[in-house]
């Protein structure tokens, strides 16, 4: 059987992360994607800091891959901005599915690199998963507010998929290191030193969010934060391969927050995408 243990932490981070981005394209229509972002990554890694010191601080040691988790705080940095940049210019249901593609970069180098080893069932649930993800990308919606930009939008929603499908894989190795919420806390402080001497010199500007925006902002961290407590804890003592499969399911709830709340219309193609995707994730449990 597949353990209860994946299926919970990736299907948790997939409810997350669609509800997360969500709220965080609104915030980004507000105050921009930079200032959303730096706002989420500076609040997500202060405010996760005590946990991460109160429960994981035993397993911090000088020999543990710091540079390595710099490296994915710059990686992370780098595919938030891009994910950011394409919710402010595109139209959420599309690049949201787009960026759910993450999981087969994933899925691939778990099953390579680490060697996972998956039944049949899983591996054709996993397969019917990310077809159906594939399917949803290609859909195109109509009704809702234009993009601002369709190019802007399409070229930074694939370098976010670039940037999250191998950052996901390779947060493995960190975690197993020095804990899931110490990983979040690095990586996401990380990004924050990176650009805050930008915004210090004046080069960069930061736009502070109105008040009736601080709702969203607090809403999308606390909900972001939470969901990658869940992936990452998920792939510290799991499969990666599942995990990140399931957490891929997110475009589907963002999609349906945006069919509710922004009226943007599902073409039948994404029902059907959703159906298969559904039937994947059956599969899995059967495994």
């Amino acid at each position: 059987m597949t353990p209860t243990h994946d299926l919970f932490f990736g299907l948790a981070a997939a409810l997350g992360f669609g509800s997360a981005d969500f709220l965080a394209r609104q915030a980004t229509h507000r105050i921009g994607f930079f200032s959303t972002l730096f706002f989420l990554q500076a609040l997500g890694g202060l405010g996760l800091l005590p946990l991460a010191f109160l429960y994981e601080r035993s397993l911090w040691q000088v020999a543990d891959p710091w540079i390595l988790v710099g490296v994915l705080g710059l990686l992370n940095l780098f595919s938030a901005l891009a994910l950011y940049r394409a919710f402010e210019y595109g139209v959420l249901s599309v690049v949201a599915p787009l960026i759910s593609m993450a999981p087969a970069i994933t899925t691939a180098l778990a099953l390579l690199i680490l060697g996972e080893h998956l039944g049949r069932t899983v591996l054709a649930g996993i397969t019917l998963v990310l077809m159906g993800i594939i399917a949803l990308s290609r859909a195109v919606p109509t009704g809702g507010p234009p993009p601002k930009n369709a190019r802007i939008a399409l070229v930074s929603a694939f370098a976010a998929l670039a940037g999250f499908g191998v950052l996901a894989f390779a947060l493995k190795y960190a975690i197993v290191a020095i804990g899931p919420m110490t990983t979040i806390v690095a990586i996401r402080l990380v990004g924050v030193a990176a650009v805050l001497p930008g915004v210090m010199a004046g080069r960069v500007r930061l736009v502070g969010p109105a008040r009736d925006a601080w709702p969203l902002v607090i809403a999308a961290t606390v909900i972001d934060t939470a969901a990658f407590v869940a992936y990452t804890t998920g792939i510290g003592s799991g499969s990666v391969a599942i995990v990140s499969t399931l957490s891929g399911l997110f475009s589907a709830v963002t999609l349906g927050l945006a069919a509710l709340v922004l009226k943007e219309r599902l073409a039948p193609a994404s029902y059907v995408s959703i159906g298969v995707m559904l039937l994947g994730v059956t599969l899995i449990l059967r495994g």
